[in-house]
């Protein structure tokens, strides 16, 4: 796929320098020279308190066609992933661009000789949870299998947004790409109850580049914004 298409596909847009501040101009050009470091991706994993969480899913949305707590989560994260424009901001050949609606690549676990499946969800940016819910459940449903579904350059700026309910983790690194696009990558894991406090951890893979530690944090705030809103019908 040409650049021209993936940007007309994803509505993408070369960077206005005039967004970039001084430290992220100079963060996107220092961590992606090989010269002074080798990888820029920096891991940590979280313990995301979801208690509130639950709460307000099984009181708001869980009513929804196809509704899922884990379809809701990835809903919340990719509205989180857009509403901070860094972690939107992907490198391809050197240059710096922004999306607004690029897939979500979500991996799950079939077992057998193919182990996983690639569940692309696209056009997400605009969906309703009703929409998103119905269409999360129908794109997991899907007997059909396979893997490596869109081309690499396609794939390798697709949000990375995995689940593993059943390990319970207190630490994950996930593999990094050898082209260096700057994407997050995300997985979940088994969620805990102690004392009547529910929670998941959440392993988290970013760039340097374009993210770090004080972006993250806002990321992490919005999130939770998201994920304990109550939807606006609700409130007239």
């Amino acid at each position: 796929m040409t650049l021209e298409q993936i940007l007309k596909n994803y509505h993408g847009q070369k960077l206005n320098e005039q967004e970039v501040s001084y430290y992220q101009k100079w963060a996107m050009e220092y961590f992606h020279n090989d010269e002074h470091v080798t990888d820029p991706y920096i891991s940590m994993t979280i313990d995301l308190d979801i208690t509130q969480v639950r709460e307000n899913y099984e009181l708001h949305y869980q009513h929804e066609h196809g509704a899922s707590f884990q379809g809701f989560m990835i809903w919340c994260l990719a509205r989180a992933l857009r509403s901070q424009w860094t972690f939107s901001s992907r490198n391809i050949n050197g240059e710096w661009y922004r999306f607004d609606n690029l897939p979500i690549f979500t991996p799950i676990a079939v077992g057998g000789d193919l182990r996983f499946k690639d569940v692309i969800l696209e056009d997400t940016s605009s969906m309703t949870w009703k929409e998103f819910a119905s269409y999360y459940r129908a794109s997991i449903d899907d007997t059909y299998q396979q893997l490596e579904v869109l081309p690499q350059d396609v794939w390798a700026l697709c949000p990375f947004i995995g689940n593993l309910p059943n390990l319970d983790f207190s630490a994950l690194n996930v593999h990094r790409n050898r082209i260096k696009t700057g994407r997050p990558m995300f997985y979940f894991g088994k969620r805990r109850n102690n004392n009547d406090v529910l929670s998941v951890p959440l392993s988290i893979c970013f760039d340097h580049a374009n993210s770090d530690p004080y972006v993250l944090d806002k990321l992490i705030n919005t999130l939770n914004s998201y994920l304990t809103a109550v939807p606006e019908h609700k409130l007239n």
